[in-house]
């Protein structure tokens, strides 16, 4: 492979990557227009408690997400194996998620995998098909309000600071 070549394989990796990120942006941030371009709108996704086409996936999980307290997503561990126009990858997640059962607060941390797969159709990549595969998770009661103590909190929805630095114009 030339270096040119290689290159551009990472510049196609690294696209993809991208989409994971993005993914996690707009679950944590309740961001349904960005949701639905990370997927192609003939594609599916099965997270077990779902399986479905993404339009309906966004509905189940902006839905579900909408009545938890807050969500945090990080993904390590990106592999991406690209086959012309066509790719697939697994990506490990990390989710901190809080909400309340019969009004107590409730923190939950959780782990596992994404085996997707990619295409990339008119010069664009997006997610065609993913798989969600839980490993393994943790429920406790809040003890404490970490809340408290003048931190500036995140929000989830277009008031997060986030948003409100792309309206100045922030590219991030």
């Amino acid at each position: 492979m030339s270096q040119n070549d290689a290159l551009a394989e990472l510049l196609e990796i690294e696209t993809i990557k991208k989409l994971s990120y993005l993914y996690s942006r707009a679950c944590d941030r309740l961001d349904r227009a960005l949701l639905e371009k990370v997927y192609w709108p003939d594609g599916g996704d099965d997270h077990g408690a779902f399986k479905g086409s993404a339009p309906d996936y966004i509905d189940w999980v902006m839905n579900l997400l909408a009545g938890w307290t807050s969500s945090h997503h990080d993904n390590t561990n990106i592999l991406i194996e690209l086959n012309g126009d066509q790719a697939t990858g697994e990506v490990h997640w990390t989710g901190y998620y809080r909400y309340e059962v019969d009004g107590t607060p409730m923190d939950q941390l959780s782990a596992g995998r994404y085996l997707d797969r990619y295409e990339k159709r008119l010069g664009e990549w997006r997610i065609a098909y993913r798989t969600c595969l839980s490993e393994w998770s943790r429920v406790i009661p809040v003890e404490a309000d970490w809340r408290e103590g003048g931190r500036n909190i995140g929000r989830r929805d277009e008031q997060d600071a986030l948003y409100e630095l792309q309206r100045r114009g922030w590219r991030i």
